[in-house]
């Protein structure tokens, strides 16, 4: 698994130091939006199609902002955007969403990420979603599912996680997974491919699927469908 990690997410273009996943979340917009892949240079100007993105990467961004109306956000800085409590006047704002690499480390219930994408997309609109998934299980791997009163601490040159549950036990977590960068970086879990699906299905996506056709032309080679890119979208 580490070498398929290191696979999906080496910076491998010598031009642009893109990955693996920042190709294949760009060539699923690319299929969602125009049923073609195109190089995003080639996108159509579009500034009547509205975009949200949750932490994306630079690399791509001066091109999504020259292309459409597009608005990167953050969950610890400006633009600020809590994807599982989005305010109501964004509810059905956005032609498409891009989520790469954010729902592993939403606290529980993760449902209400799903739900906040689905209130975000105009009818119609589309849902680019990355997240570190497996498709030999059914069930996610929910690293603390009774989250409830939480902190962390670095004690000792280590990080804890402290809980107390709902009703009142304590619990303690030492070993942790950040995935680096800024902001919330602690894994909460790994989705099943399945799993992925059910969340989608009742928050009310349609046209679900998974992006893994490889596309040489542009970089994309994938070993399998594990944490492929999704597409869904919400229902016309």
């Amino acid at each position: 698994m580490e070498s398929l990690i290191r696979e999906r997410e080496q910076p491998s273009c010598v031009n642009c130091g893109s990955t693996l996943r920042f190709r294949s979340i760009i060539r699923a917009l690319s299929i969602g939006l125009y049923g073609k892949s195109l190089a995003l240079p080639d996108f159509p100007k579009c500034k009547n199609k509205r975009g949200i993105g949750l932490s994306e990467w630079p690399g791509y961004l001066p091109l999504l902002e020259e292309k459409f109306d597009f608005l990167n956000t953050f969950y610890h800085q400006e633009p600020f955007l809590d994807i599982t409590n989005p305010p109501d006047y964004m509810f059905g704002s956005a032609d498409f969403l891009i989520s790469s690499e954010v729902f592993e480390h939403i606290p529980p219930p993760v449902q209400r990420a799903f739900d906040g994408a689905y209130s975000l997309l105009k009818p119609g609109g589309l849902l680019i979603l990355t997240v570190p998934f497996r498709t030999e299980t059914e069930e996610t791997d929910e690293h603390f599912p009774e989250l409830y009163n939480w902190s962390i601490n670095k004690e000792n040159g280590r990080y804890i996680l402290r809980n107390i549950t709902a009703d009142g036990r304590e619990q303690v977590f030492t070993d942790l997974c950040f995935h680096g960068g800024s902001g919330l970086t602690l894994e909460m879990r790994v989705f099943s491919r399945l799993s992925l699906e059910h969340h989608l299905v009742v928050a009310g996506f349609k046209d679900i699927s998974l992006c893994s056709d490889n596309d040489l032309e542009f970089g994309i080679l994938w070993s399998g469908e594990w944490s492929v890119p999704i597409m869904a979208r919400k229902p016309s």
